[in-house]
């Protein structure tokens, strides 16, 4: 739709001042004033020239911005450590990889163990339930990993 500045300012909600700015920035006009003639626009021109300049506003990152980013990811990370809720790698890996480790170790001394229990276990139910309850108590040592009892179990 063609229309004139009054127009415009009134469909998009701007001021002519406003508009005549943007006029400067860019904003297309179907036909410049002249003669006497008022400016004319095509709203959806201006409309999609609208969105991407706000669009541009939010994807576009200065140096400024980013420094300020990087500024408040850091004042986060330090707070977090001082917090006790952000820990440093180096004092979970090793527990970790105990849980791991002992975790492994369990399930490879399961098999012979079950198929011991199994055997001497009557009926599918019988069987099902002795599984579920080995399951569970791995599930169980899991969550509730020590890296002190590791040694006795």
């Amino acid at each position: 739709m063609i229309v004139n500045q009054r127009e415009l300012s009134e469909i998009v909600g701007i001021s002519t001042v406003t508009l005549t700015e943007w006029q400067k920035s860019g904003m297309p006009m179907v036909e410049r004033e002249q003669n006497g003639l008022a400016n004319e626009y095509d709203t959806v021109h201006v409309i999609r020239w609208m969105v991407q300049r706000e669009l541009s506003k939010v994807q576009t990152e200065t140096q400024r911005d980013r420094l300020t980013r990087l500024q408040a990811d850091d004042m986060e990370l330090t707070l977090a450590t001082k917090r006790g809720t952000l820990i440093p790698v180096d004092q979970i890996e090793p527990t970790w990889l105990g849980m791991v480790a002992a975790a492994r170790s369990y399930i490879r001394a399961e098999p012979d163990r079950l198929a011991q229990l199994l055997e001497v276990t009557e009926g599918a139910e019988g069987k099902r339930d002795l599984l579920q309850e080995a399951f569970d108590e791995f599930l169980h040592k899991l969550s509730n990993y020590d890296p002190v009892d590791d040694d006795d179990d």
